[in-house]
């Protein structure tokens, strides 16, 4: 799929790369395909909408729920801050409006899961919320009750939130569910895929997977790195004795430190 095939169904900017949004095509092609009824999509941490549009753009979509935590500052796995203060519910609509996208589908909930009421059953979930590996898990234990029989949900940014994957993959195989969980490969999504769509060849229907075993051990490599690298400042420093002295100067790095989102594109 070319770039400008992408982009007619991503005209927003987001926060998901160009293979990230492939899958999410691909997956949304697996799920009109198989569903011969519409289906319902529901997404967790929209920011300004970009993950939303394919969705509702697609006329067999028949619902599409965003929810999200705005107007607060967020700490993820890797001891980044970001800063969403500056962005709304309302700049979200807008943006969408501007793009020519009809909103009459599109439900709106400004807070926590847990605390969505509704009797909706989704076929889709997309869980892109706050990435801290306990929020991540009670993202997916809500939005598991909220899903039909035959569903997927899927996690964006999963080498930052392997440790919580992997719980879930725990929980699942406890409870004995029926299910598939793949990491697709060039991507930063995992899905977890429910009854009918655990039977599927999803290398062959959606893109080719990874092993877990060597995709936890590179993340978990890869998330200690940043972690070290945002909390400690290291300052390299020649001592005139080097086998009695550690060579480097160790000092925590400011925590309040938070990076902006600029996507005004």
């Amino acid at each position: 799929m070319k770039h400008n095939q992408i982009n007619k169904f991503f005209p927003i900017s987001s926060q998901t790369s160009v293979n990230d949004k492939k899958i999410l095509l691909k997956i949304r092609n697996l799920i009109k395909k198989n569903e011969s009824k519409k289906y319902c999509y529901l997404e967790i941490g929209s920011f300004l909408g970009g993950s939303l549009t394919p969705f509702l753009m697609d006329k067999k979509c028949q619902l599409v729920v965003s929810i999200d935590k705005r107007n607060q500052n967020l700490e993820d796995e890797r001891s980044e801050k970001w800063s969403y203060e500056n962005f709304s519910e309302r700049q979200m609509i807008k943006k969408l409006k501007d793009n020519n996208l009809n909103i009459s589908k599109i439900k709106t909930f400004d807070g926590d899961i847990g605390d969505l009421k509704t009797n909706k059953k989704f076929d889709l979930v997309f869980i892109d919320g706050i990435h801290t590996d306990k929020n991540t898990f009670s993202d997916f234990l809500y939005s598991f009750e909220k899903v039909k029989k035959n569903s997927i949900i899927l996690f964006h940014d999963s080498s930052v939130i392997f440790k919580s994957i992997s719980l879930i993959e725990i929980f699942l195989i406890k409870n004995k569910y029926n299910f598939k969980l793949a990491k697709f490969k060039g991507s930063e999504i995992t899905g977890i895929f429910f009854g009918n769509y655990s039977k599927l060849n999803l290398s062959k229907s959606v893109s080719s997977i990874e092993k877990f075993e060597k995709f936890y051990l590179y993340s978990s490599e890869n998330l200690l790195l940043q972690q070290i690298n945002n909390r400690i400042k290291i300052k390299f420093k020649l001592s005139r004795f080097l086998k009695k002295k550690f060579p480097y100067k160790l000092s925590l790095k400011n925590k309040e430190k938070k990076r902006s989102l600029d996507f005004h594109k």
